[in-house]
């Protein structure tokens, strides 16, 4: 309990630094508004958009396109991920693929979604399945084929079939691993959704940032960043909560309870 009040605390003070920094190099070097607003701006223009909408409105736009798309790259790649674990000729077959496409910037393939698709919500979608797929399969392909063989073994001498070792063994042993990968799948959701945005929408938090700019806007701007900034952490908590319940027994979570 001491520990977490101390890492609030710290969190607390980092936070009274850094706005201190800012409004100090602000007020020292004369810098304008229109280029750095103060803090005590940026504050009140995240408030103001927040208490007449546009930032719940824009922002579940962004949130709902984020959530489709990271089901379902995530569930593609889950589900490569687990024929790959346990076939190596199909492994060998996607991989070269997957990792071209993982490879190829995906800012470069959006005026190819925006030539296809046309703007909106089926180009956003498809970059950001493309962005959730790739850890997802990885670190399942990694979870499964990192099961002890002493257990399979075990399970052999007991007579289990395949289902049960799946559902009774691999799967439970390799979700630390995957969930690992949807935490990065969730980030670089968040990512792709506002990249898509900001290039190829015309709702959202991206489209939000774009405008500012086109404006300049600096408070705007600013304060589009964060919001965007708080709802990736909100996201990533979300895969986090669900982490700590599902691996309760897991013996990272165990010795997180201890330390707190």
């Amino acid at each position: 309990m001491k520990r977490k009040l101390l890492i609030i605390i710290l969190s607390i003070l980092f936070l009274i630094l850094f706005i201190g920094f800012w409004q100090g190099y602000k007020v020292l070097n004369e810098v304008p508004s229109f280029i750095l607003p103060s803090p005590q701006e940026v504050g009140e223009e995240f408030i103001s958009l927040l208490l007449n909408g546009t930032f719940l409105e824009e922002g579940w736009v962004t949130l709902y396109t984020i959530l489709i798309g990271f089901v379902i790259g995530s569930s593609l790649g889950f589900i490569s991920g687990y024929f790959a674990a346990k076939s190596k000729k199909f492994e060998e077959l996607i991989m070269p693929y997957m990792l071209l496409i993982q490879a190829t910037p995906k800012v470069s393939l959006i005026p190819l979604f925006v030539i296809w698709f046309g703007l909106g919500m089926p180009s956003k979608l498809l970059l950001i399945v493309l962005s959730a797929f790739f850890p997802v399969m990885v670190n399942t392909i990694l979870g499964l084929r990192s099961v002890p063989e002493n257990y399979e073994y075990l399970l052999t001498i007991l007579g289990a079939n395949e289902r049960q070792r799946v559902i009774k063994l691999q799967l439970p042993m390799a979700t630390p691993v995957i969930f690992a990968g949807l935490k990065v799948a969730m980030v670089q959701s968040v990512i792709g959704a506002i990249v898509s945005e900001w290039m190829a929408g015309e709702r959202g938090l991206g489209y939000l940032l774009v405008y500012g700019s086109s404006q300049y806007n600096a408070n705007l701007l600013i304060a589009s960043i964060f919001a965007t900034a708080f709802l990736g952490l909100a996201l990533y908590w979300v895969i986090e909560f669900f982490e700590r319940r599902l691996l309760f027994w897991h013996e990272s979570k165990l010795a997180f309870k201890e330390e707190i």
